[in-house]
């Protein structure tokens, strides 16, 4: 082989001097470098305004027009294009600041390696010039044709069939099993469906995918059932969740389970059911709930008979095996391709879009979430606030941080999903928010919980908002908190905006951070809706700390010594609705309890030794069977929170309540107040703190009058005014001086009920301030005369809901157009209502509505919801029963460039609802749910 050497001398010198000499001539890069991000920048500010106009258009059902759409993605490019020349200019900048300072003293070997580095940099400076001056013409050029970008929407051409909006669209990964599964129910062979595999992998995701499907084919099952099973859950409860799914009332509480399986079997006996059985962790006999099926050797004539068609999810393929499962699909875990998409879907584009750095280590990151769907969402929605390259590399390293998780032990499909939620934990803005989250672990697996009435009060009660004033203000910290829980995807929506859902998988992931995690496995002891007839063992929760045993059958409570659970701050009994008694010891073995929930059981009186509890600062006592307070509740000098909502009180010692220094809050809800104590308490209360009542009083002036009267620590925060006990119509008119400032200043929930009146003025008295400001919620009920409802000088700027029930009278609400911030409107057995608003473009001209949600049901003389049409570009449910004259609603296919979720009601009303084009029916059907199925 010949090999010729060739060795020639450069004057590397010499060649720098000629490109240093050509500098001025193009420009210094770092200059042209200012010059392009200052053009940048003009451009991204006219791109941000553009946007804003393209979205104030879309609210009115436009599109951007080609056009601004081309536009917008040469920006895109453009930006892109810029951000690798900034990247590219700092890596030279940095590199070369060594290579242009070298001492005299280098050796000549180095000396050389530094010219050679010199020539390859200064090669790489001219090209970043070039480029600079290439992509500032563009820059130039983009900002010229803006100006012309007029009009930048137009109206978009009205589609027959209208593509479903994201929530609509097949999840990630799951739509081949659904067309499996549909294609095995369909077949009419397969009665009983298993879908297994390990929680968060989508299982329930594609159940629900599967009952969406049937839900639009009304002619293929008579019944569809949806129930949810989960860890621990009792057949009894399962048989009463189908019979309330069906409308079937005749299943009694005290009815055994044979006796609810015939009823139910009964029912659908000659009914083609489909049932859905979400999250089942052991053999369930079907026939018990009602889906009796024919053997299969009874061959030909298991198709002469009603089909019974079963399909349920679980983590465990056994399970499958003892539900005799003649189909059994694992779900498996995403792949690489799909795991990304699913990513992507779940973070704000612009973070990837931002940083090429950042989107390789998103790459990385999603890779380590090993394709388990929840998992995924998890830690894209945690860093889809993250911007920085640091944030995302830190948070890379510690899902790769082998020393913090080589001790847990636990599974490694577990541990992927351990690793997601403590990211998203700890992104989390502050231990407020992380208390938040934990404690609603404490409610049992899949249930809903009542954002109003349960989960903030907990929070509230377990100290998290430990400084505020007045209730108000610890409310709108709950429901900032609940916010952010639900955007980091911690907590689930459900049907009603009212409650939220903790899944399943993150539930056991919290316990797990509280509990097994920390040296003490029984720290935290929940056993919430598992059947309990009895507590635990006292050695399974003597180190305690919490214990939450809620909704279960415990009926009686056993002795305990002195200081048997020493470390026990939090008890929930809450829903053990056949405990009748507490045993004095309970008190005096529980010394450090802070917060004690014994509502919702059948409690008649509580032991004086409830006077022990030195450190008790929330109680719950609400829906019991009370009558009478002892005199030693007036000890409890550090209790906050104080809830007697729904109890029979009748006798409360005096001082009792107003001697509560502490109190912050009094529930006395629904409560008959046939006697005065509650005006006695009230008005000598000697508290440090604002205290903020919720009250029931009968409507009459005196009472009404007395609450003006009350001293002013003292605040009205819940009203329900009820004439339900009134012998005659009492003397009193809503718009007078009556209505003081301790009732409207802080009222944010108003109650009007059974008063015998025509008109109802909602008014401030002349020269008053106070206008309600305040009220978030306003209910009317059984006001069986009611013909009208007007506003006079009050401004209900901050009303959110109006509930208006029973009042058969009332002819129509228009007045709700002076509501702007009004997202909730239900009107039931408003019999004689024939439109909702009746003024739309006559002596109002207000024309749309913030409404989210309406809900029409008993309304046999409703013919219209709006005399003409009417825009709806918030409203996202509606939900119509028993209203059968409402032939046509007042909006079309414009909606669904909205936010419609769901449209509620009979087949019968759907099917023949008049359409000024039948596209307009196909296009909002699949947004239709036949209810009550």
């Amino acid at each position: 082989m010949a090999c010729i050497n060739l060795n020639l001398d450069v004057d590397v010198n010499s060649c720098l001097s000629g490109l240093w000499a050509s500098l001025p001539v193009l420009g210094r890069p770092k200059s042209g470098i200012q010059k392009l991000e200052k053009e940048m920048a003009r451009l991204r500010g006219k791109r941000d305004d553009i946007k804003n106009q393209i979205d104030q258009a879309d609210r009115q059902g436009k599109i951007p027009t080609n056009e601004v759409s081309q536009w917008l993605r040469e920006v895109e490019i453009l930006e892109g294009k810029v951000g690798v020349i900034e990247q590219d200019f700092q890596s030279v900048s940095c590199f070369s600041c060594n290579c242009f300072n070298q001492t005299d003293g280098t050796s000549s070997q180095t000396q050389r390696a530094g010219d050679q580095v010199l020539v390859r940099q200064s090669s790489n400076y001219c090209s970043i010039i070039r480029r600079v001056a290439k992509e500032l013409g563009e820059a130039n050029e983009l900002m010229s044709r803006a100006g012309a970008l007029d009009p930048v929407a137009t109206v978009g051409p009205l589609k027959s069939t209208v593509m479903l909006p994201i929530s609509h669209r097949p999840p990630v990964g799951i739509e081949s099993y659904v067309e499996d599964i549909v294609g095995y129910i369909d077949g009419g062979e397969d009665n009983i469906i298993g879908i297994y595999g390990m929680g968060g992998f989508g299982k329930t995701t594609t159940l629900n995918r599967i009952q969406q499907h049937y839900l639009l084919k009304h002619t293929i099952f008579d019944r569809v059932i949806w129930v949810v099973a989960s860890k621990g859950c009792q057949l009894k409860r399962l048989q009463m969740d189908i019979a309330k799914s069906l409308g079937l009332n005749t299943l009694q509480e005290n009815d055994g389970e044979n006796t609810c399986g015939d009823k139910l079997c009964s029912y659908l006996m000659n009914k083609n059911c489909l049932m859905f059985l979400d999250d089942i962790w052991e053999h369930l006999n079907l026939q018990l709930l009602g889906m009796a099926h024919s053997a299969t050797e009874q061959g030909q004539q298991q198709h002469q008979q009603p089909r019974k068609v079963v399909v349920f999810t679980t983590r465990s393929e056994t399970v499958c095996a003892q539900m005799k499962a003649e189909k059994k699909i694992k779900v498996r875990c995403l792949d690489s391709e799909q795991a990304w998409q699913l990513f992507e879907q779940n973070i704000d584009g612009d973070v990837l879009s931002s940083d090429a750095g950042i989107k390789f280590l998103a790459e990385e990151l999603a890779k380590e979430c090993a394709g388990l769907p929840l998992a995924l969402v998890t830690v894209a929605r945690a860093m889809s606030g993250k911007r920085s390259w640091e944030a995302w590399k830190e948070a890379l390293h510690q899902t790769r941080d082998k020393h913090e998780w080589t001790t847990i032990g636990l599974s490694e499909d577990s541990l992927v999903m351990y690793k997601a939620f403590k990211l998203s934990y700890d992104s989390l803005e502050n231990d407020s928010i992380r208390e938040c989250l934990l404690y609603c672990a404490l409610w049992p697996e899949d249930y809903e919980i009542n954002k109003f009435e349960e989960l903030i009060p907990c929070w509230i009660g377990c100290g998290i908002f430990d400084e505020f004033n007045m209730i108000n203000e610890a409310f709108a910290k709950g429901y900032s908190h609940l916010e952010a829980l639900g955007a980091a995807s911690l907590l689930e929506k459900c049907d009603s905006d009212k409650v939220v859902k903790m899944h399943d998988v993150i539930r056991d992931m919290a316990l797990l951070m509280v509990s097994g995690l920390q040296g003490n496995k029984r720290k935290w002891i929940v056993k919430a809706e598992i059947g309990l007839s009895d507590l635990p063992r006292q050695e399974e929760w003597q180190e305690a700390e919490r214990a939450s045993f809620m909704r279960n059958e415990i009926t009686s409570l056993q002795e305990y010594e002195a200081s048997t659970f020493p470390k026990l701050s939090m008890l929930i009994l809450h829903g053990n609705i056949n405990l009748k008694t507490i045993p004095p010891s309970l008190f005096t073995s529980m010394p450090r309890l802070t917060y004690l929930d014994l509502s919702d059981c059948c409690i008649t009186e509580l032991p004086k030794e409830i006077c022990s509890l030195a450190e008790l600062q929330y109680l719950n006592l609400s829906d019991n069977h009370i009558i009478r307070l002892q005199f030693e509740f007036g000890c409890l000098s550090k209790l906050e929170n104080l809830f007697l909502r729904g109890t029979g009180l009748e006798i409360v010692p005096n001082g009792t309540i107003s001697n509560l220094s502490m109190l912050q809050w009094l529930d006395i809800r629904n409560i008959p107040l046939v006697t005065d104590w509650w005006w006695d308490e009230l008005k000598c209360f000697k508290g440090r703190h604002q205290l903020s009542v919720g009250i029931t009083i009968n409507a009459t002036t005196d009472n009404i009058q007395r609450l003006n009267m009350l001293p002013p620590t003292v605040s009205i925060w819940h009203l329900t005014l009820d004439g339900e006990n009134i012998s005659k119509l009492p003397n009193y008119d809503l718009g007078t001086l009556q209505w003081g400032c301790r009732v409207s200043d802080n009222l944010e929930f108003l109650c009007i009920q059974n008063l015998r009146l025509d008109r109802l003025e909602l008014a401030v008295g002349v020269g008053r301030e106070s206008s309600l400001g305040c009220l978030k919620r306003l209910d009317f009920r059984f006001l069986n005369l009611l013909e009208e409802i007007s506003l006079n000088r009050v401004r209900l700027n901050n009303l959110r809901e109006l509930s208006i029930c029973g009042c058969p009278m009332l002819n129509d609400v228009s007045w709700i157009l002076q509501l702007p911030c009004l997202n909730f409107l239900e009107i039931i057995y408003c019999e004689g209502m024939k439109e909702v608003i009746s003024e739309v473009g006559n002596s109002n001209p207000i024309s749309s509505s913030s409404i989210q949600c309406l809900i029409l049901w008993h309304m046999s003389d409703l013919n219209l919801i709006a005399n003409r049409p009417f825009h709806f570009p918030y409203l996202e449910y509606v939900q119509v029963y028993d209203c059968p004259k409402l032939k046509k609603l007042p909006f079309g296919a414009e909606i669904l460039k909205n936010r419609l979720k769901v449209i509620k009601g009979e087949d019968n009303w759907w099917n023949n609802l008049d359409w000024d084009d039948e596209s307009i029916k196909d296009s909002l059907t699949p947004y239709f749910r036949s209810w009550p199925r």
